[in-house]
This record gives C-alpha cells, structure tokens and sequence, in this order.
C-alpha cells in the first residue's frame, strides 16, 4: 500500500481483531476439536484464518457441513454455520446420528454472525436442549483490498428487502462502530434507505456507549455513505464490462476469490485465485475497461520476453546479478501475465455471441435510444428461447421494466407467460419476489386488459390494483432520479474508456452508477447532502437521513467510508476508485457482499 493511499489507516487490523475473536471463540471448546464449516463461510474463514492457526488452538481435521454426519476423530465436535434452518437442521441430525455410538462427544455451535433467539427454540424442539454449546462470532470488516472490506452477509438482500428482516443492520453498525473505535467518530454521515437508516439508528445507539475519551478521539475518517442496494437496481442488472467485473460475472468472486476451471488455467483441477492488489498485473487491469486489457498484457508480455531475451548476451557476472536480484519477480510477472491472458482468452470466447446485441440492447435501455424497446424485448424472448440460465435472462427483463419505468399489465403478463413457458411455473414466485423487490412493475397508467378476459379476471385485476396502492411508494421513477442526478450521458459526450477520467466508463459512458455519483457530489460540495442532493434523492426509494458537524467544527479528512447493503458490484468498485482518484480522497469501500445482478437475482428466485 503506498503512503499516499494509506493516509495511516490500517485496515489489516480489522482483520486481526477478526482473528482474535475466532481464536476466543475456538479457546471456548478447549482440547483437540474436529470443525466442521458452512461451505458458504469457508472462503470468508479462508480470510480470517490460516490452516495453522487453527491447528495451533487444538483443530485437528476440517470438514464441510453436509447432511451426512463426518467421521468421529476426536472428544469434541465445532460447527461454525450461518443462522440458517437447513444447517440447523444438519447439526441435529448429525448429533441425533452421533448419540448411539458416540455418548460423549461434546457438540459446539457457533452462529455467524448473531446468535438469533429462534435458533435455541428449535434446538429445544429437536429435544437437544443441554446436548449442545451455543457460541456467537461476529466478524469485523474484512479487508479484501487496502480499499475493500466486506462482512460477507451473502443472505443480507434477501433477509432485509424480500423478507423484512432487517437483524443484520446491527452487525453492519457493530462493524462501522469498530472503524469509530479505531479511527474516531466520523463527524458526516449521509445515509439512505430502510436498511440504512436501521444502520444509523444501531450505530447511535452503539456510539452513546462509548466512553468519552474514544467519543473525543480525532476523526480521521471524514464521511460515511450508507446506501440500501434498492437506491439503484440498474447497476447490477447491467453487464459489467470492467476486468474484474468480467471476472466475477463469468467464474464468480467470492470474498475476494476466484476459482478458475481447469480448462482456463491448463490443469486437471480447478485453481484458487486471489485477487488483490499484491499482483501488480492484476492491479494495474482490475479497473480497466476489459477492451483495452488484451492489448496491455501483450504489451507486457513483450517487456518480460525482451528482458528475458537481454539474458542471452549477459556476463556472467551480469546473469549472478539478474539471478539474484531480478529472476524471481521476472518469473513471478510471466506467471501472472499468462494468467491474465488466458482468463482474457476464456472470458472473450464465451461472450463474442451475444455480448454486443446484449449491450446494445442494456445501453439502448438506459439513454432512451429509438427502438432500444423493440431490441431488448426481441433479445429477451431469442434468450428464453434458447433456454440460457434464468438469472441472466431475468436481469434483461428487470432492466427493461426498470428503464421503462415500468411494463403495461398487457405487456407483463405476455413476456411473464413466456418465463413460466421456458423456466416452469415454479417461478411465478420469483416474479412476484422481483414485483415485491421493485424490480419488476406494472405501470398502472398504462394498464390494459388482453382481450377476451372475463369479469371475475377484471375483478381479481382491480382488486390486485387496489392491494398495489396501498404498498409503500418507491421513489418517483428510475428516470427522473436519473435525470435529476445526471446519470445518463449525453450523446455527445466522449468518454475515453481506455484513460478514463469519467465514472460512466464501466458501461461504455452510457450510465454512471448511482451510488458514486451521489457521492461525488457530497464531496464537491461543503456540506454533506446540498439541497439539490436532498431534493434529488426523494426520487429514489427510501428516506435519508444525514449528520454533520456544528459550525466551526474542524475541517474533516479526505477520507470516506461508503457502504452498501444489500451487496456491491465491481463495476461501483472501479467508479469509485476513479472517483478517489480525481477528487483527490481516500475512499474505502465496504458491503455486505459482492455481488453480480445474476447473484442477486438468483437470490430471491424460487429455485
């Protein structure tokens, strides 16, 4: 990390303090212990804690929760799963298993990352009451980057805007509390959404506790943004065309990893990449439009090849020094550039089919381009037609409905028929979930009824109609949030997507993500939401709620915390790191988890 980014934050010790906790937690069982992990909290422990750390506190072997029970190695088992049914409902099945030929096995559950009331209720109703320990660990931030930490709530969207369970808010602001903690409290603060005014409230109520002496320390974060995911739906549903944005929606980043397929890296067995800043090829494409990322690494791999070349005519004094001082790290740049290249390669020959009508259709959406209309539904239903995964088929969809402000009733239930038609009638329930979400709509101005419906179809419609009424507002409309925040560019804008220096170059200059947009203009400005914010903001769903400083107060440090919930996308990343780049500001990052529109979609989806 060099000195101008680092600003003397040290988010590593985030993920130290994380790693204390664990090692308190694991100190709980004391003696030898057999793990068994949540696979979806493996690649998150990957991050917290090595192999030999948890060998040193008494770990012996390490298994996936599985419905089948794992061998018995040791006096003590320790499950570390997520508050979900289905793995509670694992663990006693495997300790009802267990009893019989093992009475005295010791069983240990630790709950990541609430130890919720409803969990010991239905242990109880399992008949499991005393037969097991129940422990809490909450993770702190987990820094992926020197810029990018996550909690790794992959359920948070689901749990807070589908099904209202806003609980993990008081992780999220246990988590911000211990950035205050360790950096003072931070005096601007603009928040927006259900979900992030939840935030806000825990983390007053968390920052009242703190003594006076860390309520006076000196802030050396200036701003923190909060935003609900739901403040902007198009970004996700549009394609990422970002390197690691193009990593992450072909083969999948999770907690900063990405497993490539054999097929790609040249081997029999998948390859574990992780993606940071340590690999100067990878932190020098992550950000770059993915158009120019080929043409670089060529360019580099031309470099590494002449100086490998320059070898042939050394000295031998001369090839001591290069073997000494050069090979290792020469060796290190070929490796990473034939990695690039060859991910480049995959990435490119399963996207050349559809990738340019996909991104005509997506950008026509968006700036209102004539018969973008007419392209996208015509894609969509060539899409369903030839039975491609639903994720990806739905985000085009919800796009459309999105940049349309919403679908005629006429027009939803044609292009709803034809989802039922190609991906089953199970998924009438994930279009209501997307319909309760906001990602899909009726616009009720335009409804129609198809003709030869009958009275009672009428009535259910009117009456459906009516419900809808009574539902919560939100927002005014994707398009005159977009026109009052200025996030569609014009069409004589020229944007250089290869040295950008505007943030609407993750999708070709067509859109400039919200949520950096919203940013950039409270840093522009001297206060921390302007009126014309404030009034702009109003379109969007949610309320806001902002704190700032009394007058005279001292000028805050360019740093900023923003934090999304509900999960952020790598195309937000690389906007964000430009816009730290021009306005001259350490922004950090941080979510509940990464995520691609087709993640989140599949999250909600009746599967």
């Amino acid at each position: 990390m060099t000195e101008p980014q680092s600003l003397g934050l040290d988010v590593e010790i985030l993920r130290r303090l994380s790693r204390d906790r664990l090692v308190r937690v694991l100190e709980d069982a004391p003696g030898s212990k057999d793990l068994i992990i949540d696979g979806d909290l493996m690649k998150m422990f990957d991050r917290i804690a090595g192999t030999s750390l948890l060998r040193n506190h008494g770990v012996g072997k390490m298994y996936r929760l599985e419905r089948l029970p794992p061998p018995v190695d040791s006096g003590q088992r320790v499950y570390l799963v997520k508050p979900s049914l289905i793995s509670l409902k694992y663990i006693a099945e495997h300790v009802h298993a267990d009893r019989v030929n093992h009475p005295h096995l010791q069983v240990h559950v630790v709950v990541v990352p609430r130890l919720v009331s409803w969990i010991s209720s239905l242990l109880e109703e399992e008949g499991l009451y005393g037969a097991l320990t129940l422990h809490e660990f909450t993770p702190e931030f987990i820094p992926l980057d020197d810029d990018l930490l996550t909690l790794e709530m992959t359920s948070f969207y689901r749990d807070a805007f589908l099904e209202g369970d806003f609980s993990g808010c008081v992780s999220v602001a246990r988590a911000i509390n211990t950035l205050q903690d360790l950096y003072g409290r931070i005096p601007n603060v603009l928040a927006h959404g259900r979900a992030a005014t939840a935030v806000v409230n825990a983390l007053d109520l968390l920052t009242q506790n703190n003594s006076p002496k860390k309520s006076n320390q000196i802030p050396e974060i200036g701003y923190l943004f909060i935003f609900d995911r739901d403040a902007d739906y198009v970004t996700p549903m549009l394609t990422q065309l970002t390197y690691e944005g193009a990593l992450d929606e072909h083969f999948g980043i999770q907690a900063g990893v990405v497993e490539l397929p054999g097929s790609v890296v040249g081997q029999e067995m998948p390859r574990k990449i992780h993606l940071n800043s340590q690999d100067t090829i990878f932190d020098n494409i992550r950000n770059m439009h993915f158009g120019g990322v080929s043409r670089y690494l060529v360019t580099r791999a031309r470099e590494v090849k002449a100086k490998r070349d320059q070898t042939q005519t050394m000295t031998t004094e001369q090839m001591k020094e290069f073997v000494a001082n050069e090979l290792r790290a020469v060796k290190t740049l070929q490796a990473s550039l034939d990695l690039h290249l060859q991910t480049c390669e995959a990435i490119t020959s399963a996207t050349q089919g559809d990738l340019e009508a996909r991104l005509l259709a997506e950008h026509g959406l968006v700036t209102g381009a004539g018969g973008a209309a007419s392209l996208a539904t015509d894609l969509f239903e060539n899409l369903l037609a030839r039975m491609l995964p639903m994720p990806n088929n739905l985000r085009l969809l919800c796009l459309y409905s999105l940049a349309q402000d919403g679908l005629s009733r006429k027009e939803y239930k044609r292009l709803a028929s034809q989802v039922v038609a190609a991906h089953g009638h199970r998924h009438l329930c994930t279009l209501h979930n997307l319909r309760q979400l906001g990602l899909l709509t009726i616009n009720e101005g335009s409804t129609g009824t198809t003709e030869g419906s009958g009275s009672g179809s009428t009535q259910l419609q009117e009456r459906l109609a009516q419900m809808t009424s009574l539902l919560p507002r939100r927002g005014s409309g994707w398009k005159a949030a977009a026109r009052r925040l200025g996030l569609v560019g014009g069409e004589d804008d020229h944007i250089d997507l290869h040295s950008p220096t505007h943030m609407s170059y993750v999708f070709n200059g067509a859109y400039t993500p919200a949520v950096a947009k919203i940013v950039s203009d409270a840093l522009a400005s001297r206060s921390i939401a302007p009126l014309t914010l404030t009034e702009a903001l109003k379109l969007l769903p949610g309320t806001t709620v902002t704190r700032s400083p009394s007058p005279g107060s001292p000028v805050p440090p360019r740093v900023a915390l923003v934090v999304l919930l509900g999960g952020l996308t790598f195309a937000e990343i690389a906007a964000l790191r430009l816009l730290a780049v021009i306005s001259s500001t350490r922004i950090i990052l941080a979510s509940t988890s990464t995520i691609t529109g087709s993640v989140l979609l599949s999250s909600v989806a009746h599967l």
